[in-house]
This record gives C-alpha cells, sequence and structure tokens, in this order.
C-alpha cells in the first residue's frame, strides 16, 4: 500500500468516528483571520509587504496611482481579501459556506478533537483562469485546478491564536492565519491607510501560540523557554529523532519526518539543545506517518523527542 492510499484509510477511519455538528463556525467568527504575513507589516511597520504577497496590487498601481475614484490600494477594504469567514446556509441547517482568501465553497464540518477539524469542501474544482487570477493574489490553488473529483478536504488546526490549514493529504500545509479582535483588526486597517504604526503597538498584541509562546518575541526579551502543553497537538519542525526515554543518549526508535503530527502525553525534564531550552516530551503519533528513509510509522507509536523541536 503506498503512502497516499494509506494515508487515505487513516483518515477514513477518523472521518467515521467523528462528531457532526461544531463549534467550528463560532470559532471562526468570533475574531477576524488574516494571513500571517499581517504580522510583518505590522512587526517591520511597512504596508509594502502587501504587495509582495498580493500581487494583483502591483498590476493595478503606478507609482501609488489610485485605482479609481482617488482610491489608493493601501486605502481599499479589498486587502483584506486574504481572511476567512463562513456562514450557515439559510436553506440547509447543516451546510455552511465559507470564505476563503477570494473563493467561498459550500462544506460541512468534522471534529476530530478541540482544535482539529475536517472541512469537507462539496466542489473544490476551478478553472483556468479563476486559478490565474488566485496566483495573482498570492494563493496557489493548483489543487483544486488538477481536481478531478468534487469533493475536497480541508484540516484545520488550531494553536492558541493560529490556524494552520492542511490540504487533503493532512500533512501539507497550505496556509497559516492569525487571529486579531475587532479592535485590533481597525487599529491594523488604519496604520495600513495612513503608514503609522507607532501607535498601533498600544492596541495590538501579536498572536501567540496555545503554549504562550510568540514569533515576534526573543528569548532575551521573554527569558521564556519552548513550553509544549501536555494534551496538545503538534508537528515535528525538522526531522525528529523518537527516542525510548529522555536523554539525547536513548535508543532511537526511529526519526520522524518532518511535519509528522503528534500528541504529548507528559512531560519529562528541562534540557537546552542547540541553544534551544524546553522539555522532553513523551508522544504518540497521532496519524500513520514515515520516517525519514520512507519507512512507515504507525499511528499510536510512543517515545521521548525533545519538545524544543515540535511547533
Amino acid at each position: 500500500m503506498n503512502k497516499k492510499m494509506m494515508l487515505a484509510v487513516v483518515l477514513l477511519v477518523s472521518v467515521v468516528t467523528a462528531v457532526f455538528g461544531t463549534d467550528f463556525e463560532e470559532r471562526i467568527n468570533e475574531k477576524t483571520w488574516l494571513r500571517e504575513y499581517f504580522n510583518e507589516v505590522i512587526y517591520r511597520k511597512d504596508r509594502d509587504i502587501i504587495l509582495e504577497y498580493q500581487d494583483s496590487f502591483k498590476v493595478r498601481i503606478t507609482d501609488y496611482e489610485p485605482l479609481y475614484d482617488e482610491t489608493f490600494w493601501y486605502s481599499a477594504l479589498f486587502m483584506f481579501w486574504d481572511r476567512i469567514e463562513c456562514s450557515r446556509l439559510i436553506d440547509n441547517r447543516n451546510v455552511y459556506k465559507i470564505w476563503m482568501d477570494k473563493a467561498s465553497f459550500n462544506y460541512k464540518v468534522n471534529k476530530f478533537n478541540q482544535n482539529l477539524y475536517e472541512i469537507q469542501i462539496e466542489d473544490i474544482r476551478i478553472t483556468q483562469r479563476q486559478y490565474e487570477e488566485f496566483l495573482e493574489d498570492g494563493h496557489d490553488m493548483k489543487f483544486a485546478l488538477d481536481a478531478t473529483e468534487p469533493e475536497y478536504s480541508f484540516y484545520f488546526r488550531f494553536d492558541g491564536d493560529y490556524l494552520y490549514i492542511y490540504l487533503e493529504d493532512g500533512k501539507t500545509l497550505y496556509e497559516t492565519y492569525c487571529a486579531y479582535d475587532e479592535a485590533e483588526a481597525d487599529a491594523l486597517y488604519s496604520a495600513i491607510c495612513f503608514n503609522k504604526f507607532d501607535k498601533l503597538y498600544t492596541r495590538f498584541t501579536f498572536p501567540r501560540h496555545a503554549d504562550g509562546t510568540c514569533e515576534y518575541e526573543t528569548k532575551e526579551e521573554t527569558g521564556a523557554k519552548a513550553v509544549r502543553i501536555e494534551g496538545g497537538w503538534y508537528l515535528a519542525a525538522e526531522n525528529l529523532r523518537l527516542r525510548k526515554d529522555a536523554d539525547i543518549s536513548s535508543e532511537i526508535i526511529t526519526t520522524m519526518q518532518a511535519g509528522t503530527l503528534v500528541e504529548i502525553l507528559s512531560t519529562g525534564k528541562e534540557d537546552t539543545i542547540d541553544g534551544i531550552t524546553g522539555d522532553w516530551v513523551k508522544i504518540q503519533v497521532v496519524t500513520t506517518s514515515f520516517d525519514k528513509d520512507d519507512n512507515t510509522i504507525e499511528s499510536g507509536t510512543e517515545g521521548w523527542c525533545f519538545g524544543g523541536y515540535l511547533k
């Protein structure tokens, strides 16, 4: 059985046991979810970063000429196309519509656990012209262009203020979004419009992961180690050794590929490896995965790894 077939079987079994009817819509709509690069806009105080991700703006502007009716790109609300929203279809209580960027799809949702959801799209297929338009706005939807069947599943994983969207294989990261409350979103929009970011910092807090860490704070600023939560789901940030015990000299069980999804069962001793301070954690592999040599790692495989290399 090849990788795709094996993963499909694992996911199919999970879908059968999933719970229908969830809090997904509430979690999406209670915040403003924008693509992760808006953090860079704020951190570097540079609204032109948006142009690096939304190529369509480059086509529409020349030396900051107005788009239409004296409206410049940076004062137009459609700069926030890179967001996610969803709503229930009036004529069907079990079907919702989700807006991802400029595209909208009918979908149903299954919930696997507190932070992992399967979003079942009714029809993902797009035309060549639509694909080119999405690509112009920074979204490579080749998977939708190549789709031969209408149905398609995304996997949404919440991690504090972060939302990771994976493609149907359950492993390929498609896009990352971050949550902002209404006041923060308004302040961000104002800062981009007027190109003044200094006052934004009094009304804005950078997104944090569920473990409390923030990628825009250095260790010197926070004094924090890489904290990982028992019961939390994480990804191997790189190829990561799974050991029999919580020690770098312990017997190696296997080496997980980067992107392997694991659940933390318990926390062990604190350690510092390659300048990263964190805890050793006992984990189990969530879905059937593969080691660095493409050999199978069965779902439920347990062992110890260094938590500093989980994200």
